[in-house]
Parts: C-alpha cells; sequence; structure tokens
C-alpha cells in the first residue's frame, strides 16, 4: 500500500476491534480507580488512561508501522509519515473517575492533514459513534443524523463546564445560554455523539487540544451538523484552547454565533 493511500475497510475492521479491546481495559478500571494523580493542567490522569494509550499505541504500530502516533500521555511517535494517529484514552476522566457512564475513547486519523476518521467509543454506555472518509456518522454502524430546531428557545444546549471561561467569554456564553430552551453540564464528548444522533441541538465549550476536537468534529459534521470556534472559523488540526460551537443545522450555527459575539 502507498504511503499516501488508506484502504478505509481495513482501517475500520482494525479500529472495531482495538476499541472493543480497550474499552474491556476502561471497564476492568472502571468503578475500581480510588487513586488519582493530577497532570499540569490540573486534571486527573489515572493508570487507565495510560494502559488504554499504550495498549492502543501498540496495536497501531504493529499494523501500521510507518504511521505517526500523536496521543495525550505520551511523547509523539514520529516516522515522518503523512498519517497521523491521534488517541484520548479516556475522554471525561473526571466522569471516569467519579463512576460516571459518559466517559470515552477518541480516536483520529488523519492523512495529508485532512481527518479522515473520527471515532467516539464510550464504552460504558455500548455505544460507538464512528465516521470514515466521506460516508455519514454510524452509531453502532447504523447511520444518524442530526435533528435540528429552527429556533435558539427549542434549542437543548450541553457544555462539559463553564467555570473554564474568562469573563469576557462567559458573558458570551451567557447571552447563549439565556437565549436557549435547556442546558446540561457535564458529559464531554458524549454530548457530540448525542448531537450527532439528533437529541442535542447546540454544544458551546472550551476545548484544551487536537485530540479533544478532531474526532467531535469529523462525528459533527458527518452527520450534518456544523463545528466552528465561536467566531464561525473553521478549526484547524493544531489548536490549543480553542472555544468550540457545535449546532445540528447551519441555520441554528449562525442564531448561536449571533448570541456569542458581543462587544468588548
Amino acid at each position: 500500500m502507498a504511503e499516501n493511500s488508506v484502504d478505509m475497510n481495513m482501517i475500520k475492521a482494525f479500529v472495531n476491534k482495538v476499541l472493543d479491546d480497550s474499552g474491556k481495559i476502561a471497564m476492568g478500571y472502571f468503578r475500581q480507580i480510588r487513586d488519582l494523580s493530577l497532570k499540569g493542567d490540573s486534571s486527573p490522569v489515572t493508570i487507565a488512561d495510560k494502559e488504554i494509550e499504550t495498549f492502543l499505541r501498540e496495536k497501531i504500530s504493529s499494523t501500521f508501522p510507518t504511521h505517526n502516533i500523536t496521543g495525550e500521555e505520551f511523547e509523539t511517535l514520529d516516522n515522518n509519515s503523512n498519517i497521523n494517529w491521534i488517541i484520548d484514552p479516556i475522554d471525561g476522566t473526571r466522569s471516569f473517575v467519579a463512576g460516571k457512564y459518559d466517559f470515552g475513547t477518541l480516536l483520529t486519523v488523519v492523512n495529508n492533514k485532512k481527518v479522515i476518521v473520527g471515532v467516539i467509543d464510550c464504552p460504558a454506555l455500548e455505544e460507538r459513534w464512528a465516521c470514515y472518509g466521506d460516508a455519514a456518522t454510524e452509531v453502532n454502524g447504523v447511520t444518524t443524523e442530526c435533528k435540528s430546531v429552527q429556533k435558539l428557545e427549542d434549542a437543548v444546549m450541553a457544555t462539559t463546564s463553564s467555570h473554564e471561561f474568562g469573563m469576557k467569554k462567559w458573558r458570551a456564553y451567557q447571552s447563549l445560554e439565556s437565549s436557549v430552551k435547556v442546558t446540561t453540564t457535564g458529559s464531554d464528548c458524549y454530548n457530540y455523539g448525542l448531537l450527532a444522533s439528533g437529541h442535542i441541538d447546540l454544544i458551546a465549550e472550551k476545548l484544551t487540544a487536537p485530540h479533544d476536537y478532531l474526532p467531535l468534529t469529523k462525528i459533527v459534521e458527518g452527520a450534518g451538523g456544523i463545528m466552528t470556534d465561536w467566531e464561525g472559523k473553521k478549526l484547524k488540526l493544531n489548536d490549543e484552547h480553542v472555544y468550540v460551537l457545535a449546532s445540528a443545522s447551519e441555520q441554528l450555527h449562525k442564531l448561536a454565533l449571533e448570541k456569542l459575539r458581543i462587544e468588548e
């Protein structure tokens, strides 16, 4: 196989197998963790994060030895490849250590600076959203799509936490939150799966790094939604600490952006 070519059927079969197995690792630790350490940004990390990422790295390297690997917990493996696997072993670690079900493993494949695979795997809930190439987003192998309301006042919005917003961003967020029907907090990556499945209309929050938002963007867009920053700009491959807005439709996205664009 040429370096730049990708056998998507092979990728899909591989991803499903390794996530089946990594999910077993996660569930082996689930509700068993009481000891945790804090990373530099004060987010909790457990042995489960590191074991899952180590497992996925080993499987990727043995199956695709020329590919690059970037993960949240360990240094990048740079093989000078055009194809890069990006791993977030447990997105929603706070939920995980609290015994909540809405954590997930995020997996992304980038080829020549284009995201070609995005996966949200939630093993405790036995739900897996995936988008491969130009195909539509699927959940557990069944095609799914966003289902948007027309007005903000009818919208269900989610955010993991608004506590990290600065004052200006907080005012912008409050402008949007006060315009929607209801807002739910928590759930991290699971929110984006629910948006892709037509249960949530909007998500507004701050995400830290590419491993957080790249697979989510692929999932949302593959289900007919849209995801940008709060200025309406397309998310890049290497943004950090970015404020994201995901919407079930372009119309709703436009209305939400107008609420987020407050004056200095």
